[in-house]
Parts: C-alpha cells; structure tokens; sequence
C-alpha cells in the first residue's frame, strides 16, 4: 500500500512514518492534496491545515481512501469537513491508535 500524508508537523509525521515502517508500508508526505500521487491508495490529511482549495483536490482523488485528521478540539475543522461532504475527520491520537491495524490490512 502507498500511502501519502499532507500534514505539516513533521514531528507528528514522524509518528505515522514509523507506524507505516512497522507495517512495512510505503508512506510520503506532501505538502497539500494537489500534489498527491496517483498511485496512492491511502491519503491521510491534516484538516486542521487545510486551505480552500484542498476540498476540490481531495474530491478529485477517487482511487484513494482519504482519512481527515486533527484536533479533536477542532469544533470548526469537525464542522467544515461535514459540510465539505468530505466525511468526518478523526482525532490526531485516534489515528495513530489505529493506523498500525489499518495499514496492516493492506
């Protein structure tokens, strides 16, 4: 599995390369979803980040699951994913707590 990561905390980056090198998975960050490759099978996305033109670009990638992430104190982010028809967006540590099954499946 090919798994892309717009986010920019390189720290928190970090933390999803290693669950992706324990899963054997390859994994590249990138700085917004227009840049996305279109191999990619898995796009995770730092909503908290996010900029106006990601909604188009994220709706653009069909041959990919994408997972919205960010603070789960992020009541507007929670809000403007749901309205964005993007689904809902996870926690930053609900991702993590799941992503070594999630890659593990591939």
């Amino acid at each position: 599995m090919k798994v892309a990561v717009v986010v920019p905390d390189l720290i928190f980056f970090s933390r999803i390369e290693a669950a992706a090198q324990a899963s054997r998975t390859s994994v590249i960050r990138v700085d917004s979803p227009a840049d996305v490759p279109a191999d990619a099978e898995l796009v995770l996305v730092d909503w908290s980040a996010r900029q106006p033109q990601w909604v188009d670009a994220l709706r653009a990638l069909t041959r990919a699951s994408v997972v919205l992430f960010g603070p789960h104190t992020d009541v507007e982010a929670h809000a403007a994913a749901r309205k964005a028809g993007l689904g809902p967006m996870v926690a930053r540590s609900k991702l993590l707590l799941g992503l070594r099954e999630r890659l593990g499946r591939s």
